[in-house]
């Protein structure tokens, strides 16, 4: 269930909303999206620069190599670019390739999470199918995690 929209913009107001995140993900992220801390439980996404420019990197170019370290919230962010793609793109076909599937399942929970508590005016696109590996929505978008191996 969406997380309550405490101020809910009226009208006019809710278009331009919905083109600033769609022409923003990390507009989108830090004001609408929530994600679940294994401490805190269900917080507001409140990105990190270093991951703002992880997102921009990403916007800018196709394809991305990320040297880092772990614990630094990549896969989280990658989850909320994934699912802002997806929502705010037609025909998108993102594929989440992990090294195990247990790891695939986990990086669709956090889509799904960050989707779940969207407010319900900001949901264009809806979705059409779930599983533990996939997301269809009704725009022809479409995010699917699988492990590696032969078929991916």
């Amino acid at each position: 269930m969406p997380k309550p929209d405490k101020n809910p913009p009226k009208g006019k107001a809710i278009a331009l909303e919905k083109i600033k995140c769609g022409t923003d993900p990390v507009y989108f992220l830090k004001h609408y999206g929530y994600i679940s801390h294994p401490k805190k439980g269900l917080i507001k996404f409140d990105t990190f620069p270093f991951q703002d420019s992880c997102v921009k990197e990403f916007q800018d170019n196709r394809l991305s190599i990320v040297l880092k370290s772990r614990q630094l919230g990549l896969s989280t962010i990658c989850a909320g670019y994934c699912l802002w793609m997806a929502l705010f793109q037609k025909e998108k076909n993102i594929m989440i390739l992990a090294t195990r599937l247990d790891v695939a399942k986990t990086f669709l929970r956090k889509v799904q999470t960050i989707y779940e508590n969207l407010p319900d005016w900001l949901v264009m696109p809806k979705e059409t199918s779930k599983s533990v590996k996939s997301i269809t929505f009704s725009n022809g978008s479409r995010i699917v995690a699988v492990p590696t191996g032969d078929d991916a």
